[in-house]
């Protein structure tokens, strides 16, 4: 299934060499890795490669090899990057003291201090800044697409699960506190706070003259959230099948996104 390695061989090509799509970036992708392998067939999608980790014990892309190596096998080829999209969860899962909340949130207590939404951009900021210098790598690819990340999914599932999470332990543990007295924060506020992270990103595209292809609206229930049949185990990430319906839209869209 791997086609090519880097230098290092520390990130892979999976998939046809040759596919006309190459698709790369964060955790994400491996979403679409995983829907990469046609499950009945075990076929892998000839139309479409993705570049990701070797190894999966070393976690997600990102460093300046890697970035290197997808602006070398992206030559001549329509590109797709899968831009962070964790940070409406990573970084705001759990509510501070006092509570904050935003303009737009419609399930804010009384008490909430209201944080202008200018603010939570600059701490957002240099999530993006990157993609300035990872930009010109890609100058040979035929196309580049920026691709969103999935929208949050609700406290009845993340109660269920960020406690076992090592990312989120390792957060309580650096505010010498106990995981299971952090409150967190409301769904209405997660998915303001990624809708803003969204925003950002196509504004980001633009400027930077790619492409932008937000998350396929058949993903979302009717409040905007991820729905159920899309879920991955854990607190953030979306499953195979939200895989194979994101590789379709990138596969057929064409740059028209």
């Amino acid at each position: 299934m791997i086609s090519s390695v880097s230098k290092s061989g520390k990130w892979a090509l999976y998939g046809d060499r040759n596919a006309q799509t190459v698709v790369c970036g964060h955790s994400h992708a491996a979403a679409i890795l995983s829907a990469q392998i046609n499950i009945e067939s075990g076929i892998p999608n000839p139309d479409v490669a993705v570049c990701y980790t070797s190894d999966f014990e070393q976690g997600p892309p990102g460093d300046q090899e890697y970035w290197e190596f997808v602006g070398e096998i992206s030559r001549g080829k329509k590109l797709a990057i899968v831009w962070n999209g964790n940070q409406h969860t990573a970084n705001f899962l759990f509510q501070t003291v006092p509570p904050f909340t935003l303009h737009g949130v419609t399930e804010s207590e009384h008490d909430c201090i209201p944080i202008p939404k200018a603010m939570v951009k600059e701490f957002f900021k240099p999530f993006f800044e990157e993609l300035n210098l990872i930009m010109p790598m890609m100058a040979s690819a035929s196309s580049v697409t920026l691709v969103n990340g999935p929208a949050p999914k609700p406290l009845t599932h993340i109660q269920t699960c960020f406690k076992n999470e090592p990312f989120f332990v390792m957060i309580a543990k650096s505010l010498n506190i106990d995981i299971n007295s952090l409150e967190l924060t409301s769904d209405s506020l997660r998915l303001e706070l990624w809708r803003l992270v969204s925003e950002m990103l196509a504004s980001y595209s633009q400027s930077l003259g790619t492409h932008f292809l937000d998350v396929p609206m058949e993903s979302l229930d009717p409040s905007g959230m991820l729905l159920e049949e899309y879920w991955a185990p854990d607190t953030t990430h979306a499953n195979e099948s939200y895989g194979k319906l994101l590789m379709e839209k990138i596969v057929y869209s064409n740059g028209n996104t």
